[in-house]
């Protein structure tokens, strides 16, 4: 498996752009054991520019091999001296893709990932960017009823604004957004999370060339999304001294993603089999998401299950 020699898998493969006289890049592999992205990115290698995120990583089959590439593309961590390969790679990926915030940065970054919660098809978006959230709309408006993986489109909406600030990969670009589908095991390619993935892409590209093209295509004014903070809080994952978890996340909201979870309600269960309830320190009604996802077992993720507010948003109009 993946037997091409690292030096080529650093570079972008800069094919046919998906976009006349724009430059789109679709990466998969950020995370290294994350392989609907990676199987996407060998399918579209020679119709469009990819990327393979980590490929060190993908080798390995593991999400990172020293600390999560998707947290390295902060500006401090860019500008500071590379302590890990991640943080080397991050630089790599900067200067294929960018410089962030560069004019030479491409147009359009889109990232390919999975999650082991049952999340559907969730299209993620931040505040610094105005057209991640009409390709969110879009991308909802299409498949929505399709019920891909038992489910409608979620929009999970990152209030950041300050694009510098924003740590993940799909930053580097001038547009940016992540596509995250599961419920999916790590390091497993599964045909309906592929295929959902791909239809969410699709879509996302159909909705950038009629921008392009000048089209105007009729959205929303306002939108429900799945709000969640500057550097995506989380409910800690409770851990014993070697950093094993300590507590599982309640049977009651296994499988429940998107849920509303209220203050007092089973959160955990402990080692001993006891609930332990939501104590209501980030409201008195959330909405978990991200529950048990494999990748927030890590520190360098961020332990614990997400924490998001359901909330009514403008949609930008297209400029």
């Amino acid at each position: 498996m993946l037997r091409r020699s690292l030096a080529a898998m650093l570079v972008a493969r800069r094919c046919v752009s998906l976009a006349a006289k724009h430059r789109v890049v679709v990466v998969g592999g950020t995370h290294g054991n994350e392989y609907t992205g990676v199987w996407l990115e060998k399918a579209l290698r020679d119709k469009s520019e990819t990327i393979v995120g980590n490929p060190a990583a993908v080798e390995a089959n593991r999400r990172f091999l020293d600390e999560d590439l998707n947290r390295c593309f902060l500006r401090s961590k860019l500008d500071a001296p590379p302590e890990t390969r991640e943080a080397l790679r991050a630089r790599e990926v900067d200067a294929a893709l960018g410089p962030k915030g560069s004019d030479d940065a491409a147009d359009l970054v889109i990232d390919l990932h999975t999650t082991t919660a049952n999340m559907g098809v969730t299209m993620i978006c931040d505040a610094w960017c105005p057209f991640a959230l009409r390709a969110a709309v879009y991308v909802k408006q299409q498949l929505d009823d399709q019920l891909l993986l038992g489910q409608d489109v979620k929009i999970m909406f990152n209030d950041e604004k300050d694009k510098e600030n924003a740590p993940y990969l799909a930053s580097v670009g001038k547009a940016g957004l992540q596509i995250e589908v599961g419920p999916t095991p790590q390091g497993v390619v599964r045909w309906d999370v592929v295929d959902a993935t791909k239809r969410a892409l699709d879509a996302v590209l159909e909705l950038w060339n009629k921008e392009c093209q000048g089209e105007c295509v009729d959205l929303p004014a306002e939108i429900d999304v799945y709000s969640v903070a500057e550097g995506f809080t989380k409910l800690s994952w409770p851990v014993d001294d070697d950093g094993f978890p300590a507590a599982v996340p309640h049977e009651s909201i296994q499988d429940r993603d998107w849920s509303t979870l209220r203050k007092g309600d089973p959160l955990w269960r402990d080692r001993d089999g006891e609930t332990v309830v939501y104590d209501g320190s980030f409201g008195d009604e959330i909405v978990p998401i991200f529950v048990n996802e494999g990748g927030y077992y890590y520190a360098s993720s961020g332990r614990g299950i997400g924490v998001a507010q359901k909330r009514r948003v403008a949609v930008p109009p297209a400029p």
